[in-house]
């Protein structure tokens, strides 16, 4: 196995290193897939980082040739969210050097924090250049999300709707879970996608597409809430409001128009909340872990609480934690970003993440308010990232390709945006 994963990879770094954007589109397409695990010798990677190391690769190849044999005008390489996220790996690297195991908090600071700027953030950001490559990253991401909602439904095939267990979940194929085992996997990504295709139908021209567009999104949004993830329905609710608030906005809409139809969805959502609340008395274990983590995280957090125990140590807090073990057993990561980052980087750590959070959150309200009327793709194309990344805040994706690549989209089409209305500016100043 090991031999077919070499051979397999040195082909796609050939094609990469020749046309790097199919590794880009490869990347966006497999973005959901981080539970097939690919093993060669001791290392383990699921097959998307895998496919996002050899694009690394590739690139980092592709510029050095062109640094020493490409003459002049080669463009330049760009560094998104460059001061936030260097801030936070310096932090990051300064607490896994002075760990109690250095040499695997450093290992975990360059497999995970390190790894997802350069993979994910670095190498997509440097590889899309025009709106072209933009559309069709944004309509394979789309697509990849509507595989796992198409899996999804595939899921509920012989459950018992009257079970209080009853939801969309992922499903084996061959002992091995694609898209991870957990419900909140599927749903982060299509919280993600759902609001990516109303970005998408903003820019279809078709009347008939932007109609199928339309019954897309809804069987997304029905996808979202049949997974019955408390977080997916908290992320749904916030980007519903923020859409509804920024599409009536700019539209002279009688309110009396919009009390019917909402009034109408509250009642075809009760029976749902019902649903919810059985799920919930049932699995009062899923609250208390929680709530469990974040005990052992504000702990560890007095313990250390300048610069952290290092990275990759929360993990090991769990482990050490006797109560947790003999309520759940086998030690699990936090299950939320601000609990890890505080336990492993401590208050510095933490406020450099809520740093990189803030500055995203500031570079999207101003584009929304510059370009929410020249560009109505762009304001779905916000809150379908930043649900993805808030998400986070209760889930465990916080370093992984599927939540960051949506992001840096985004912030691409920010800058070609801005792009456009300069150059128009410099025309009408001739």
């Amino acid at each position: 196995m090991s031999t077919i994963i070499l051979i397999t990879s040195v082909i796609l770094l050939g094609l990469f290193l020749i046309k790097p954007k199919i590794g880009l589109y490869l990347l966006a397409f497999t973005l959901p897939v981080i539970g097939f695990d690919l093993f060669f010798a001791s290392f383990t990677l699921p097959l998307v980082d895998l496919i996002a190391l050899i694009l690394l690769i590739a690139f980092i190849l592709r510029q050095l040739f062109n640094f020493f044999f490409i003459a002049p005008e080669k463009p330049k390489l760009r560094f998104p969210l460059l001061i936030p996220f260097s801030i936070f790996l310096l932090i990051s690297f300064i607490s896994s050097v002075l760990s109690v195991d250095p040499m695997y908090s450093i290992w975990y600071f360059i497999r995970w924090p390190l790894f997802l700027y350069l993979a994910y953030i670095l190498v997509p950001f440097n590889l899309i250049r025009d709106r072209k490559t933009l559309k069709y990253v944004l309509i394979t991401i789309t697509f990849s999300s509507l595989i796992v909602l198409v899996f999804g439904f595939l899921s509920l095939y012989g459950q018992d709707i009257t079970n209080s267990v009853f939801r969309i979940r992922s499903i084996p194929f061959f002992g091995v879970y694609p898209f991870g085992q957990n419900h909140n996997l599927i749903a982060e990504f299509l919280n993600i996608g759902t609001f990516f295709i109303l970005s998408l139908r903003a820019l279809a021209k078709s009347v008939r597409f932007k109609r199928f567009l339309d019954v897309v999104f809804i069987l997304s949004a029905i996808g979202i809430i049949l997974t019955f993830s408390r977080t997916a329905w908290i992320v749904l609710a916030l980007q519903s409001l923020v859409y509804i608030w920024l599409y009536f906005k700019d539209r002279r809409v009688n309110k009396k128009q919009i009390v019917v139809p909402i009034i109408i969805l509250v009642l075809m959502f009760i029976p749902f909340i019902f649903k919810m609340e059985n799920i919930q008395e049932e699995n009062t274990s899923s609250t208390d872990n929680r709530l469990m983590l974040t005990q052992i995280s504000l702990e560890a957090f007095k313990e250390k609480p300048l610069i952290g125990h290092g990275s990759g140590e929360y993990i090991r807090q769990v482990e050490k934690n006797i109560r947790f073990r003999a309520k759940y057993g086998e030690p699990i990561d936090s299950h939320g970003i601000l609990q890890k980052v505080l336990t492993e980087n401590g208050i510095l750590g933490f406020v450099s993440w809520i740093f990189i959070v803030l500055v995203l959150s500031l570079s999207f309200y101003s584009a929304l308010l510059k370009y929410r009327k020249k560009a109505p793709w762009l304001p779905p194309l916000i809150i379908g990232s930043m649900g993805g990344l808030i998400f986070q805040f209760l889930n465990t994706s916080y370093y992984k390709g599927k939540v960051w690549l949506p992001i840096v989209i985004t912030l691409l089409a920010i800058q070609l945006l801005e792009t456009d209305s300069k150059r128009k500016e410099r025309g009408e100043e001739r």
